[in-house]
């Protein structure tokens, strides 16, 4: 019902609606069918704190997906938000296209420090973008067109890892392999080849973490025909997310980086939801054993502990030289956003570095991130409906599955059941699929991590009874 302005009519029967109500009458909510919102009103979240969001209601719920994998550091953590109230105090945001300021310049040297170390091919320059899936468009397009400028136009192919995702822009789907999400924009997307499904590993305990000469004739393969007109293979280093939160040996990167350098082509690295430590290094790229660096990085999500929107690509000398001509030439990369490089943003993401760097954030996953899988395989021993369990660094992830092994059929919806019966338990676990994870921030405390395993077997259980 509307009022005589057009706008919705905030009463209902005499009463003010709630916001869930208020909520339905005029928000389009993403990545979900409308009429799940009819069974499951949306949480109503007032405040949140580290692991925890409050409700209206005053109940509170774990937020055990770190708020779609950029909470890294918890909701509300002080020094972001001290660093965010400063800067806005001195300059919300300008423009950085014939501009600058120290935020954007701060976080660019910290960045190519922090992925450069140890590494023999640096990257040199960061791009600022807004969001994740922008950012793979503007890696996308800096390979592309990379290749024409050192001189071989044939170059207009791109090659994706199976079962990766890289967001939902056009070009990020077109590289992607998720049907469901891509489906019906066929007529708008690019031709990409998919290489062979790899083979996921349950961790680094896996006698295979550090081995993937089993798959790699078959991704080489795959990869002959097009040796000549590739620009770029595209993927998700270590772990890929939303295609089910999938470990892969890290010997499969240097496998790539050293066919890409016997024949011309780049590498795109989608860190978006590995890198900065979520793996357990800076770059999940470092797991690999050997030099695998890529020669385009792309970072979002908890860039700025999930405070505000922000992407950076990394890229080397090599590629960003390509461009440098007299005006006339028509060689700049003229890609741009309006929010690119933000202060506030920046600001913050220099801030989560520091509390990452004297928080001992990369200590704290290494000694209890390992607790997630360990927690979901002790209670896969004794529960046959849990299977696959996996995980790398602080994240962990278990399929639904019959006693034989067998996959739920899809329109049991499992996981939604699972996710359903979490929030009767005071967890957003927000399955993929029939895919229950883990994915908390990186500071969660040890008793937290073991509450998360708790709720998730007991909330997977409920939706299996």
């Amino acid at each position: 019902m509307k009022t005589s302005s057009g706008r919705p009519d905030v009463r209902t029967s005499g009463r003010r609606s709630t916001l869930a109500q208020r909520d339905r009458a005029v928000i389009w909510h993403p990545c979900g069918q409308a009429t799940d919102y009819d069974l499951v009103p949306p949480l109503e979240v007032v405040s949140a704190r580290g692991l925890r969001l409050t409700l209206a209601d005053g109940r509170t719920v774990l937020d055990a997906i770190s708020s779609w994998w950029c909470k890294s550091l918890g909701h509300g953590h002080p020094r972001l938000v001290a660093a965010l109230a400063a800067q806005a105090a001195r300059l919300e945001h300008c423009l950085l296209a014939n501009a600058t300021h120290e935020p954007a310049v701060a976080l660019a040297e910290r960045l190519l420090a922090l992925a450069n170390a140890g590494q023999e091919r640096p990257f040199a320059k960061v791009f600022y973008a807004d969001n994740g899936s922008t950012a793979v468009e503007v890696a996308l397009k800096l390979a592309l067109h990379w290749q024409r400028q050192a001189g071989d136009p044939r170059r207009t192919r791109f090659a994706a890892l199976a079962n990766g995702y890289h967001g939902e822009t056009v070009g990020a789907l077109s590289v992607g392999d998720l049907g469901l999400y891509a489906e019906p924009y066929r007529p708008l997307l690019f031709p990409c080849q998919t290489l062979a499904p790899v083979p996921w590993r349950s961790g680094p305990e896996d006698p295979a973490w550090l081995d993937a000469g089993a798959e790699w004739p078959a991704l080489e393969a795959a990869l002959a025909p097009l040796a000549d007109t590739l620009a770029a293979v595209v993927y998700e280093p270590v772990l890929q997310g939303a295609g089910g939160m999938r470990p892969f040996s890290p010997h499969l990167l240097c496998r790539l980086r050293a066919w890409a350098d016997a024949h011309g082509v780049l590498l795109v690295a989608d860190e978006i939801a590995a890198g900065l430590w979520r793996c357990g290094t800076p770059l999940a790229s470092h797991l690999a054993p050997g030099q695998a660096q890529p020669d385009l990085a792309v970072l979002s999500k908890g860039l700025t502990g999930g405070f505000m929107p922000l992407a950076a690509v990394l890229a080397p000398t090599r590629i960003h030289d390509a461009f440098l001509a007299a005006w006339h030439e028509n060689r700049a990369f003229l890609h741009s956003n309006t929010y690119a490089g933000n202060p506030l943003a920046c600001a913050v993401a220099c801030a989560a570095l520091d509390a990452c760097a004297d928080e001992g954030i990369p200590s704290h996953v290494a000694r209890h991130g390992p607790a997630l899988r360990q927690g979901l395989a002790e209670a896969a021993r004794t529960r046959p409906w849990l299977g696959g369990v996996r995980g790398v660094g602080m994240m962990a992830a278990v399929d639904l599955r019959r006693a034989d092994g067998s996959p739920f059929p899809r329109l049991e919806r499992r996981g939604w059941q699972a996710f359903r019966a979490g929030l009767e338990r005071g967890a957003l676990l927000r399955p993929l699929g029939d895919t229950l994870y883990l994915f908390p921030p990186l500071n969660t405390a040890p008793a937290d991590l073991d509450l998360l395993v708790a709720t998730l077997v007991d909330s997977a259980a409920a939706a299996l009874a």
